[in-house]
């Protein structure tokens, strides 16, 4: 099913929480609305649902106006965060509870929700716990009954409000791995909201990037990361380093139309070091080394302005560096600093942002 979000706004009080928000989901798209807390991307997710009125705008499926129409009629599943399974039931009845429920016109035989709550518990690799409460799961697995519950009623809309938000790193890991084949095999349409960055452009289609109740970007993960349309979405998907006052100054253009107060982005990967200068690089100081699997992180603070930056290499770049520690002095060359039009002191025009080597004497 298809999903138009037609000039969309929601306020709670005087706090608007959704503002003229434009979208259009293809059919069978897995779409991540992506934002920081408070970003309006779980209150437009109960929109689409139904659990949520609007001030303006529309909701369309399939092309028809389903702006006041109830969540039976939306047909949709709705996934929480704390899973929200019956704890007096077991996990059959969980499953089934949708199915049951039903108008009794609609509602079908006993073999008939037998058969399919034995059939998801199959898909969510769970059959075996057909007879267990929910208290004697793990997180993971309720997370994955309570999938199976919404996928029992036969939606054609799949909404999750931060599905592994209370799961632990390993098992969140897991399950997107699990969930991506899960909707590759039902091809369903899908929106879940999170404010995990990796998560999002992990599993998602299309990322839509939130902030204060209005989209900042719509695109592919691969779009949205490498070309980020503002500093917002840059500075909120992945780390990222900010150059000011003389670091951004002293680039190799020579840039003379950047105002005070003008701000420059680098990614950590992007910081070449060296050992020696070879006529190019600030001298830093290595203030801290972390290793994390294949990657290596070291914070560097710049000698002559006590400025902080974090460098980002693979393993093997690191050990191409040679011996490396705490306190050492290296060379480093900042490539591909990004100035971007609509920020606060930047006077010069440009496209939608600007890239130049940045060379420190």
């Amino acid at each position: 099913m298809g999903i138009s979000i037609c000039d969309v706004s929601k306020a709670f009080s005087s706090f608007p929480a959704v503002k003229n928000v434009e979208l259009e989901i293809p059919t069978g798209d897995f779409v991540a609305l992506l934002g920081p807390s408070g970003s309006g991307k779980t209150t437009l997710l109960r929109m689409i649902a139904g659990l949520e009125s609007l001030d303006s705008g529309k909701i369309l499926f399939n092309g028809l106006d389903y702006t006041n129409k109830t969540v039976k009629e939306r047909k949709v599943g709705f996934v929480f965060q704390h899973y929200a399974l019956f704890r007096h039931m077991t996990i059959f009845e969980n499953v089934a509870f949708g199915l049951k429920v039903r108008p009794r016109r609609n509602r079908p035989s006993k073999r008939e929700i037998k058969e399919k709550v034995h059939e998801l518990l199959r898909l969510v690799q769970l059959e075996h716990l057909v007879d267990r409460y929910p208290s004697q799961l793990s997180g993971g697995q309720r997370q994955r009954i309570a999938l199976a519950r919404a996928l029992a009623v036969e939606p054609e809309v799949l909404l999750l409000d931060e599905p592994f938000g209370a799961l632990d790193a390993k098992v969140r890991q897991e399950l997107r791995h699990w969930l991506r084949e899960i909707h590759q095999k039902l091809n369903i349409t899908t929106v879940f909201v999170t404010h995990d960055q990796e998560e999002a452009l992990e599993m998602a289609d299309t990322i839509v990037v939130m902030n204060k109740g209005m989209v900042e970007q719509i695109g592919s993960p691969e779009e949205v990361y490498h070309h980020p349309a503002n500093a917002f979405v840059y500075s909120f998907l992945g780390r990222v380093n900010e150059i000011t006052g003389k670091a951004l100054s002293e680039t190799t253009l020579r840039v003379t139309d950047l105002e005070k107060g003008t701000v420059g982005y680098i990614r950590p990967h992007e910081i070449v070091l060296k050992k020696t200068s070879e006529g190019l690089g600030m001298l830093v100081e290595v203030v801290h080394i972390h290793s994390v699997g294949s990657t290596v992180r070291m914070q560097l603070k710049r000698r002559d302005t006590d400025d902080l930056y974090e460098a980002e290499l693979t393993i093997e770049t690191y050990k191409e560096l040679g011996a490396v520690s705490k306190g050492d002095l290296l060379h480093a060359e900042f490539n591909n600093i990004v100035v971007f039009e609509n920020e606060p002191g930047t006077s010069h025009s440009l496209q939608e942002q600007t890239k130049f080597t940045a060379a420190f004497n």
